[in-house]
């Protein structure tokens, strides 16, 4: 898998940034992955951003998918963090 370079510290995301972090080819394919349920409006949005900026070649799953992979690739020492100080082993 193939890690993108994160968007500048500043939290501002330009438009090549964009495109090349999140209207890309899915390294999944849809079919592999699981269901999950998405707000009315957010499926609108993002069913406009892959329609109109991924030209009607990027699916919902794809867009999401690359969506989660920057997430968790920007917040992983916090969720790292915060799940070994919330965990309670069962033993």
């Amino acid at each position: 898998m193939e890690i993108l370079s994160p968007v500048p510290v500043n939290g501002k995301c330009s438009e090549k940034d964009y495109e090349r972090l999140f209207i890309r080819d899915p390294e999944v394919k849809a079919r592999e992955g699981k269901m999950a349920y998405v707000r009315p409006e957010y499926h609108e949005r993002i069913m406009r951003i892959t329609r109109v900026i991924g030209h009607d070649r990027l699916t919902l799953s794809a867009y999401i998918d690359h969506v989660l992979t920057h997430h968790f690739n920007q917040c992983e020492d916090a969720i790292k963090s915060l799940y070994a100080r919330n965990y309670n082993s069962v033993f």
